[in-house]
């Protein structure tokens, strides 16, 4: 794959980051509704057992990030399996859009759902820097070869500096614009009121936004990679002949 990047295919890619993002938020808390009956408090990326209770269901825990986990697996086999440059350049951006990254940046960090989960189904067998381990090893087994496939589906001149960036980039965009930006919006009380499902009203807003965003912009997904060149057609072996023949009064 050779990439043709642009600021269209950016707006696409974070749009269709915030769907992922929210449907992974959702992940949890429905699981931990079906076992707990009940919403517990969240912003853009955090969200919090219901009030009384110690933290997540255990399955709620682990949901967000199966989902995320499908979605790359997803891009994976729509990658291997596509015979057009709009199919790759899906599969190319289903693999990143949900930051496989920042899952093995944050478990390096010692955060994420996956030490959460793995904490506390594991407690009492391991420690606190066991369990992060553990974490940062969960999350390169499942969202390093997806990220190894994308870099072998890549043109080779460039294909080190486009993973970088995929890997690094959203990830600084997303801390910018929805950590800092969208959830101090929400601290301060903007469309704070839940509406539907535990979900304050900013955030549904945002994630309609988005949706409509990305399938407006769906065919900007899937210009990713650049077509090739198809030379001039030659002119026909009769054309030929009749270009050359004399011409007579």
């Amino acid at each position: 794959m050779d990439l043709k990047l642009s600021w269209k295919y950016g707006f696409a890619f974070f749009a269709l980051n915030d769907v992922i993002s929210e449907l992974h938020e959702q992940s949890h808390m429905a699981t931990n509704w079906l076992i707990y009956g009940c919403f517990g408090p969240r912003d853009f990326n955090n969200v919090h057992g219901c009030a009384g209770m110690d933290g997540f269901a255990l399955a709620a825990g682990i949901a967000g990030p199966l989902f995320s986990y499908l979605v790359m697996w997803a891009g994976v086999w729509v990658l291997m399996r596509a015979a057009t440059p709009a199919g790759r350049s899906m599969g190319f951006t289903l693999v990143f859009a949900p930051l496989p990254f920042a899952r093995i940046f944050t478990a390096l960090m010692g955060g994420g759902d996956e030490r959460g989960f793995l904490a506390k189904l594991l407690e009492g067998a391991v420690t606190v820097p066991q369990s992060r381990w553990l974490a940062v090893a969960m999350t390169l087994l499942l969202c390093g070869p997806p990220i190894w496939f994308a870099w072998r589906a890549l043109a080779k001149p460039r294909r080190g500096t486009i993973i970088a960036g995929f890997c690094v980039m959203p990830l600084l965009v997303v801390f910018a614009y929805k950590f800092v930006v969208l959830n101090g919006l929400l601290a301060r009380g903007v469309l704070a009121e839940p509406v539907i499902f535990g979900t304050p009203a900013f955030v549904v807003v945002v994630f309609v936004l988005a949706l409509v965003a990305t399938a407006a912009w769906w065919a900007w997904l899937q210009g990713l990679e650049r077509q090739p060149v198809v030379p001039a057609q030659a002119g026909t072996h009769a054309d030929a002949e009749l270009a050359a023949a004399p011409l007579h009064d």
